[in-house]
């Protein structure tokens, strides 16, 4: 992580003891005997799961007075001085048109997608990384003091972001953070958490160096000017490693592209397309795929045996007809298992066999090991299976989508693109 350069450890154990100490003080006063504190994690973490329902159902409101956000920001708002004025970054200004989450559908989404899957995610790289990804939106008006809500969602990963705070940390390490950017949150945060190292001075709940910062920041707790060095810290190393996270998700980024447009296909052709239930939050270019699939399975599978209608809600997507009935499976296969992909759809197969056709999508360079499963004894011993079986290219159903879309009237048109399990194309 980060490399301490120099660090007089006397000097801070002595400045930070002495500061424990001191009864008027925030770590006293509200990291320590804050009963308010303790309450404000359930509280936030209960309004975070209202605004997420909010948005994703689209009742989240225009403006922040009544929103879910505002209960928010009310509650952390209360907790004494360290969270004085946090609401003011999430009202909404008209003349400046920030933030602009309360116009912007595409923004309102990304904003609750990062906080649901702060919420789910149980790794810090996978939390890291879904931060830099709002990050990237660049949402007017939406900067870092979105941390001061993810840090009563996980107050081990996210210190809290304002402008004294910074003033603090610069003024004990000399560094020169600047308030407002994301990169410099993350440099704050990792040498926050450095500073947390040495010696366990501090509690891995990061609100306790933030109040220790905090009020250095305002003045109330006096160290020595750092001119000789006490404390030097470097800069962030959490930029490379969401840049390793990026590139193992560029995978799934592409995954859930052709998932939206098999979706949008099958809406446009007169079907009802469903999209794996795990995966409805998710955002491509600006749409949540929850958006183009129907919000629940038909009876005709919600009503089978809770393991197998499971395990059938987790393929990828499913063009059913207006009866419900299941007309096409697709499993996407860009870099996973295809023989897993496969099972899931035997098993939908098991139970709606005529009309079924069922698809392996997956790129070029995958075309072989398809047809080598395709040819698995499972499936060249029972020949109607064998005979619904196909697989269709990245590249084909990518250049032909729209000319699908505009012509197509049902299962049909995907004829020209898809494969038989020889490799032959569909005649």
């Amino acid at each position: 992580m980060v490399v301490i350069i120099t660090v007089d450890n006397t000097y801070l154990t002595d400045v930070f003891n002495q500061y424990k100490l001191r009864e008027n003080l925030l770590y006293q006063t509200w990291f320590i005997k804050s009963e308010k504190r303790l309450k404000a994690f359930k509280k936030v973490r209960k309004y975070v799961q209202v605004l997420i329902k909010h948005v994703n159902n689209g009742t989240f409101p225009t403006d922040f007075k009544n929103s879910a956000l505002e209960d928010i920001m009310n509650v952390i708002a209360e907790q004494t001085e360290i969270f004085k004025g946090a609401k003011h970054a999430f009202m909404w200004k008209p003349k400046l048109r920030i933030p602009d989450i309360y116009e912007n559908r595409e923004n309102q989404l990304a904003f609750s997608l990062c906080l649901d899957q702060i919420l789910k995610a149980n790794q810090e790289i996978k939390m890291l990384f879904t931060i830099n990804i709002l990050a990237e939106k660049k949402i007017r008006g939406l900067g870092p003091a979105v941390a001061n809500i993810l840090y009563f969602l996980e107050p081990t990963i996210f210190p809290p972001f304002n402008t004294a705070i910074v003033n603090g940390y610069n003024y004990l390490t000399g560094s020169k953070i600047r308030l407002g950017k994301w990169e410099d949150y993350f440099k704050l945060r990792d040498g926050m958490i450095e500073l947390n190292c040495l010696g366990g001075l501090f509690s891995k709940d990061l609100g306790a160096i933030s109040a220790f910062l905090f009020d250095i920041g305002k003045l109330n707790y006096i160290v020595r000017e750092n001119e000789e060095e006490y404390v030097r810290i470097s800069e962030s190393n959490t930029q490379k490693l969401i840049k390793q996270k990026l590139e193992k998700e560029d995978g799934k980024n592409v995954h859930q592209k052709i998932q939206y447009i098999l979706a949008t296909l099958g809406n446009e052709i007169g079907y009802h397309a469903w999209i794996a239930s795990n995966d409805h939050n998710r955002i491509v270019d600006g749409n949540r795929l929850g958006d183009v699939s129907i919000p629940l399975l038909p009876e005709t599978i919600y009503q089978l045996p809770n393991p197998l209608s499971r395990t059938i809600g987790l393929i990828d997507v499913i063009w059913f007809s207006k009866n419900g009935e299941p007309i096409c499976a697709f499993e996407v296969e860009k870099s996973t298992s295809i023989i897993s992909g496969m099972n899931r759809m035997d098993d939908l197969y098991s139970i709606h066999q005529e009309n079924l056709m069922m698809y392996i999508v997956s790129p070029d360079q995958r075309e072989e090991e398809i047809r080598a499963q395709f040819n698995r004894p499972h499936y060249m011993r029972n020949q109607n299976l064998h005979d619904h079986l196909r697989y269709i290219l990245f590249t084909d159903l990518e250049k032909h989508a729209n000319f699908m879309k505009k012509f197509g009237k049902d299962f049909t048109i995907l004829a020209p693109i898809s494969h038989y399990p020889s490799g032959e194309l569909v005649r």
